[in-house]
């Protein structure tokens, strides 16, 4: 090389390298500008090449998978070759750039015709004029590798120090750029992935400057949905969070706030907010201190969650709860009550037949008698409300239990009140105690007519209906699935909260001292639940009351059309409830009682067993009256010894079914082998054991409800006595 050719090259190496602060600075600087990564490319190839004609750059950039080439920039290159060497799999032998990336180190072709690296693209090459490429993998801070930083030249040559010197810095500034772009980009993902998270929680997210009226700089779309306002409506104003608060609740949200301030630990409160529509929705804020922004105050960033359905499982769980207290306080009673109930009864049959029918007392007996049927009513009401009656549910049409109910409304419920009844023409079956729908649909309609004093319209409807699972968490979680419907709705007075709250309750009555037991809904309360139903309430004070009971629908298309099982010996319910609903004026007159004279008689011998001794000594008397030969047991272990030591045959078995030690149904089991020839009859006073041990054995044979009369004692006897031998 001539001395002159050797200054030239020497002043342009030496003005290429000066130029490298300035190629540092442009790069750079469109870095921090945030410029896309192919221009911040494009610009540094194009720079490079500008300071050395003949020189042409190309950057490819490895995917993901770190095994494929793609295209980052080349400005000089041809368009067909960069489209054609897009894509290409890195290896031992895949050019230079392909070879670099495989070996992680420089990769310096000076020759492409005659290099082993190119045999597969030679030709590649030689159609664009390119016969030498130096590459050098570009590294990230860890060590991978990002992709190649190349130089080609359309004829053979070797770099010298000043072009490696180049490759160095220029491979670096592309390093910076596409780590960079790289970290953006996971930013972003990152950034994408928290908003998709936080807009997908079922919460209102927000950040927030502490203090009540502290302004909110952030708020997640769910509040729309919510509460009904847009992000931008709520950070409008400072007080939104506030001013939405229930008012009854604002010094627990405040209380949380001063604690939070106070010792900076995590926010919690629990309150309820009023939505842009009127709805009270419940929600727990959570939140924790964020950081301290110069001239913003603390900053705190929380997630309010919608525990509004929560609230609401929870306020039916200790609805559910005390209702199952009260019932099981109501059931107790009402055994303990019917036997009571059984000794007045018996007492006063006994003072009655030494009375003349013109005797005074003999009407005061008549009284006490009726006293005892009204008492009694009462405990079966109570038994009805703790779902410990015994139940005979047949398969059923609903529309045919309301037609039989639709002839006693009208002198039920009176001339001031508009009465309709619209069964569906075409309904579901139900299985359910025939008897106990009527005393749920009377129930219902007194309760009506009473809360319309001046008169109104009463409404009884029945159709089909499915409900979906959102209809479910709406109708207090009663299951999706098809139920018969019955509807009755009024006109009156209405309920408010308050009322609604306590309605089902026994005793619970909004009426003037001696008009109500309070025990009307709470029958229907406990018959709907013991029949797998549900009731769902609608009332506001001043615009009436709709009662919807839900029957599950059952598959059996036929009806059961075979009389009411008798084996459960009680009276009318519905006829006692209908006479206790009627108005004053049209009270039935005192029934006149059987004569304990015509009770029929007997010579059978009787084992009783009873553990109560004044209903077992009134059982005795009543039975050594009538004629029969009476054994007398106190529990199932004497009655047991009795019968298999007395030497002669024992007729008929009356227990109790609830015994200490061995219970009624299981004395019978163990005695019919030893005494074949023995019928039973059972007596209870339907505590819940005894409601068990009558569904499992009634079938078999009767029970006698407690209380009950000595006629009826004696009929019962004589009637199971008499009947053929099974």
């Amino acid at each position: 090389m001539s001395t002159s050719v050797q200054r030239v090259t020497s002043q342009h190496n030496a003005e290429s390298v000066a130029a490298l602060p300035l190629l540092n600075e442009t790069v750079l600087g469109m870095i921090r500008a945030q410029a896309p990564l192919p221009t911040i490319l494009e610009v540094l190839c194009t720079q490079i090449e500008q300071q050395h004609p003949g020189l042409l750059c190309s950057v490819l950039l490895l995917d993901a998978d770190g095994m494929t080439l793609r295209h980052g920039a080349a400005p000089g290159l041809p368009n067909e070759y960069t489209d054609a060497i897009n894509g290409a799999r890195i290896g031992p032998s895949v050019g230079s750039c392909g070879t670099a990336a495989y070996r992680k180190q420089p990769v310096i072709v000076s020759d492409i015709d005659t290099d082993p690296l190119w045999a597969d693209y030679r030709d590649l090459a030689r159609l664009h004029g390119l016969r030498a490429c130096w590459s050098t993998p570009i590294a990230s801070q860890d060590g991978g590798i990002l992709g190649t930083f190349a130089v080609y030249y359309r004829e053979p040559r070797a770099p010298d120090a000043e072009h490696l010197q180049l490759i160095t810095y220029a491979t670096h500034l592309a390093g910076i750029a596409i780590e960079h772009d790289r970290a953006k980009a996971e930013l972003r993902a990152a950034e994408a992935r928290y908003r998709t998270l936080v807009e997908r929680l079922p919460a209102i997210t927000y950040i927030a400057e502490l203090g009540a009226g502290g302004p909110w700089h952030y708020v997640s779309p769910q509040i729309e949905t919510m509460l009904g306002f847009s992000p931008a409506e709520w950070l409008s104003d400072p007080m939104n969070w506030m001013n939405h608060i229930h008012p009854d609740d604002r010094e627990i949200a405040l209380a949380a706030e001063k604690l939070f301030q106070e010792t900076h630990e995590l926010f919690q409160a629990e309150y309820r907010m009023c939505a842009r529509d009127g709805r009270l929705l419940w929600f727990r804020d959570e939140g924790v201190l964020l950081q301290q922004t110069e001239g913003k105050g603390l900053l705190m960033q929380g997630a309010m969650y919608n525990i509004t359905e929560r609230k609401r499982l929870e306020d039916e769980l200790r609805h559910s709860q005390k209702m199952e207290a009260v019932g099981q306080l109501a059931g107790g009673v009402a055994h303990d009550f019917n036997n009571l109930l059984m000794l007045i009864q018996a007492h006063n049959e006994h003072l009655r037949d030494g009375f003349g029918a013109d005797d005074p007392a003999h009407k005061d007996s008549l009284e006490i008698e009726k006293a005892v049927t009204r008492a009694a009513s009462l405990t079966a009401q109570l038994l009805a409300f703790s779902r410990k009656q015994v139940l005979r549910p047949k398969v059923l049409d609903l529309n045919t239990i309301l037609a039989d109910v639709a002839k006693m409304l009208h002198r039920l419920i009176g001339e001031n009140v508009e009465v309709k009844v619209v069964p569906a023409p075409s309904l579901g079956r139900v299985k359910a105690d025939p008897g106990q729908m009527e005393q749920v649909i009377l129930n219902l309609a007194v309760n009506s007519r009473d809360a319309m004093p001046q008169g109104g319209k009463l409404t009884i409807t029945t159709c089909d209906v499915e409900l979906n699972e959102d209809d479910s968490r709406n109708h207090e979680g009663a299951p999706a699935g098809k139920y018969v419907m019955l509807t009755v709705s009024d006109t009156g007075n209405g309920m408010d909260t308050q009322t609604q709250a306590h309605m089902f309750e026994p005793f619970f009555t909004t009426k003037a001292p001696g008009k109500g037991t309070g025990l009307g809904l709470a029958t229907v309360y406990g018959v709907v639940k013991q029949s797998d139903g549900w009731i769902w309430v609608e009332s506001a004070p001043g615009r009436g009351t709709r009662f919807q009971i839900y029957l599950p629908r059952v598959e059996e298309s036929g009806v059961d059309e075979s009389p009411m099982n008798e084996s459960v010996i009680a009276e009318s319910s519905v006829k006692q409830s209908v006479a206790d609903a009627s108005p004053a004026h049209e009270q039935p007159a005192s029934r006149t009682l059987p004569s304990l004279a015509a009770a029929p008689k007997g010579t059978e011998t009787v084992l009783v067993v009873e553990d109560q001794d004044g209903i077992r000594d009134i059982v005795r008397e009543s039975l050594r009256r009538n004629g029969y030969k009476v054994l007398i047991a106190i529990d199932g272990n004497e009655a047991l010894q009795m019968a298999g030591a007395y030497p002669d045959p024992i007729h008929l078995l009356v227990t109790d079914l609830v015994m200490p030690n061995i219970g009624g149904r299981e004395l019978a089991q163990l005695l019919t082998p030893v005494r074949p020839g023995m019928k039973v009859l059972f007596m209870s006073g339907y505590s819940e054991q005894s409601a068990l041990d009558i569904e499992a054995t009634s079938q078999a044979a009767p029970v006698l409800q407690k209380p009950f009369s000595l006629d009826a004692l004696a009929r019962n006897v004589r009637r199971v006595l008499d009947e053929p031998a099974s």
